[in-house]
């Protein structure tokens, strides 16, 4: 089954939904694989670009093994080279790219550039190319996993895994009228260390984050940062118990709540989904991993609607091959909602695309027809049959009721540190 070119924004569903007839079971569907010229390895999400093409990287592959930048057709299921990356210009890049107009779109890359400390390249979808912005010295930071985060004015932030005062990684600003990379404050282990995720913005300057390690346990924490002021400030560190070692950024949820993913710990050392509540600055335990239902997560949630979150896990679920899964945040539970199988792809460690519709796209790091990874689309089996957002008519109410109920029986029915 292909996926017909859907809408391609983001936007969550927000009108009614309601589900296929008899809420046909959740399935994973492969797109199109990798073949090792076109890229190989995928650690991102894709980003949409209109008219069914959506942008995306790989770690490796290409003209130099050193990662690709690639299109990808959801109308002709085809996956084309636009650019390898070749060192100087940046290589293994990790991270989603995002939109700065014009067609332009921001990376970053996690070794190469000047240092092979990596950098931040552009990537100009009207000539292919990508095309190096500024390197990492180590003093303004090291091995960007992370995605950049637009904050106006042609100005965004990023974090570094390493580099910066303590070599525990930095936050850092990238401006892209100068092209340069400017620290703007390093990371000190007690408030944390190796950031791998994109801050999430909170309003009014200030941002949340996550780091891997550091914290009062070194097994990570959430903090804060203060535009305003440049610092860094430790909000809650994890103990195991509440997860340990996130890899992903905060999903916001209302309210000062944000939910996200830790790669262990739980009550089964096999991950954690989590609640931080920015008012009283602590961080809460959901849900634990259990393997059936998925093991170590590494991407952010994506929200669908009702508060139901979708995610991905790089092992675990039917074949221990990961797995997607739902988060009901109204009963806090995960619940598996289909597993792969290595031919629709295997070991998936990027957040989910919402393309509309109850259809997302998602790259996985191996698997697929040659084993170097994949696109899948994954049917919810939700649909949204009126795309203007407005009050929830009844058959609407009791339709996105059933739903929730639905996923909720399903879930009663099927009942580290660093790469």
């Amino acid at each position: 089954m292909r996926f017909p070119a859907l809408a391609t924004s983001a936007t969550l569903v927000t009108a009614c939904l309601v589900p296929l007839a008899g809420l046909a079971a959740p399935e994973i569907t492969l797109q199109a694989s990798f073949n090792g010229a076109n890229g190989q390895a995928l650690g991102a999400p894709l980003v949409a670009a209109g008219n069914g093409l959506y942008y995306g990287t790989s770690v490796v592959g290409g003209a130099n093994s050193l990662g690709t930048l690639f299109a990808f057709d959801a109308a002709s299921s085809s996956i084309t080279l636009k650019d390898s990356f070749t060192g100087p210009n940046g290589a293994n890049p990790k991270a989603a790219l995002i939109a700065a107009g014009n067609g332009l779109y921001y990376g970053t890359a996690v070794s190469g550039a000047a240092s092979n400390k990596g950098g931040i390249f552009a990537f100009d979808s009207a000539t292919g190319s990508v095309i190096l912005k500024d390197s990492f010295t180590g003093a303004n930071g090291a091995n960007s996993r992370a995605a950049l985060i637009a904050v106006g004015n042609g100005i965004y932030y990023g974090t570094t895994e390493f580099g910066g005062a303590s070599n525990n990684g930095v936050i850092f600003a990238f401006d892209a009228a100068s092209g340069s990379i400017s620290l703007k404050d390093s990371f000190n282990g007690a408030n944390g260390a190796s950031p791998y995720a994109a801050l999430t913005a909170a309003g009014n300057g200030l941002y949340y984050g996550t780091t891997f390690s550091g914290g009062a346990s070194d097994k990570g924490s959430i903090f804060a940062f203060d535009s305003t002021t440049g610092a860094i400030t430790l909000k809650d560190s994890f103990s195991g118990a509440n997860g340990a070692y996130p890899r992903a950024a905060l999903t916001a949820a209302g309210d000062g709540l944000y939910y996200g993913t830790t790669e262990f710990g739980g009550a089964n050392n096999k991950g954690a989904i989590f609640a931080f509540d920015a008012t009283t600055g602590s961080i809460t335990l959901k849900d634990s991993f259990s393997g059936l239902n998925g093991f170590q997560p590494w991407a952010e949630l994506s929200a669908a609607d009702n508060g139901v979150y979708f995610g991905t896990t790089l092992k675990g679920g039917a074949r221990d091959k990961g797995a997607i899964f739902a988060f009901d945040s109204a009963v806090a539970a995960i619940i598996l909602q289909a597993s792969f199988d290595g031919s629709n792809g295997q070991n998936p460690t990027s957040a989910l695309t919402d393309v509309g519709n109850g259809i997302f796209y998602g790259t996985t790091g191996t698997g697929g027809a040659n084993n170097r990874g994949a696109i899948y689309g994954f049917d919810s089996g939700v649909r949204n049959p009126n795309p203007v957002p407005g009050p929830l008519p009844l058959v609407g109410i009791g339709a996105a009721f059933g739903w929730s109920r639905q996923l909720r029986r399903r879930g009663a029915q099927a009942n580290p540190r660093r790469a």
